[in-house]
């Protein structure tokens, strides 16, 4: 009976040890789970962008764009050192350049003698500033003309209101023999030009100074006194005025335009080209009208 039951008991032991089977060990990980990067990319005209910043990072620090979108500031991280930002050129708002003039000049102080009128020729420089960054800019410039014509007065046949006597401040008399219509012209315009597209119209006021060749008869003192003498002078006339001009830009640089100005001058101040104490200025006022064509060059 005791022989029964340790067999028994050696073959439960020798089946439960053999019934259990090995078990691995078994290692716990947190769950990672990998998401791609998706970029969504649309027509720049489609998505409205007030303003973009970029801020670059200190050393190797990630950069930071700001982009404004339908008022709302978006913040992204870049790297920095792989951004090369580039170089954007301030927009002019100075320029210069210059003109030449081709056109006719009319003068009402020799119309009452049927003077043709005068043909000339003009050189010019200019600056212009853009106004508060509008297409409206401020314009200066200086030019001179050369107005040929062989028209004269001649107080031998012609009864004009510049015939006769003549004193100057050192009370020496001269006596009006002649003035010729050809002469030099220096004029300062200030222009107010606005920009349309390749049009740019202008209006202006302008200050010139115009100088005529004239000559006097006068007495050279031998006896018997007589104005025996012909003295050069040099008559000169201050005008101020207007003007209005229109220039079609042709490329960037080159322009044409029309040019249409009026001046008065009140008088006429006479200088001796001999001696430049002996001077006068007579009452003598009138308008001259010119209308040119330009050729414009602008750096």
């Amino acid at each position: 009976m005791l022989q029964n039951k340790f067999l028994l008991f050696l073959i439960l032991f020798i089946n439960y040890t053999f019934s259990q089977q090995k078990v691995d060990t078994i290692y716990v990980y947190e769950e990672v789970i990998v998401h791609d990067t998706i970029y969504i990319e649309k027509p720049i005209n489609q998505i409205k962008l007030e303003n973009i910043i970029f801020k670059k990072g200190a050393n190797d620090e990630k950069g930071i764009f700001e982009v404004t979108q339908n008022g709302k500031i978006i913040q992204i991280l870049v790297d920095s050192t792989n951004i090369v930002l580039p170089k954007i050129k301030p927009k002019k708002s100075l320029f210069f350049g210059a003109k030449f003039f081709l056109g006719l000049a009319n003068n009402s102080l020799f119309q009452k003698f049927n003077e043709n009128n005068s043909f000339g020729f003009g050189l010019g420089v200019w600056t212009q500033k853009k106004l508060f960054d509008s297409n409206f800019y401020l314009g200066v410039g200086i030019d001179g003309f050369y107005w040929n014509n062989a028209f004269s007065v001649d107080a031998a046949t012609d009864n004009s209101t510049l015939n006769g006597y003549y004193f100057t401040d050192a009370n020496q008399v001269f006596l009006f023999n002649s003035i010729g219509s050809k002469r030099f012209q220096v004029q300062i315009p200030i222009q107010i030009y606005y920009e349309f597209k390749k049009f740019k119209p202008s209006l202006g006021i302008f200050t010139s100074v115009s100088n005529y060749k004239s000559t006097f008869k006068s007495s050279s003192g031998k006896l018997p006194l007589s104005l025996d003498e012909t003295q050069v002078f040099s008559a000169q006339a201050l005008q101020i005025g207007y003007l209005v001009e229109l220039q079609y830009e042709i490329s960037k640089h080159i322009s044409v335009g029309i040019n249409f100005s009026s001046g008065k001058a009140k008088n006429l101040i006479f200088v001796n080209k001999g001696d430049f104490n002996q001077s006068f200025k007579t009452q003598n006022s009138f308008t001259e009208n010119k209308f040119l064509l330009e050729l414009v060059y602008r750096l």
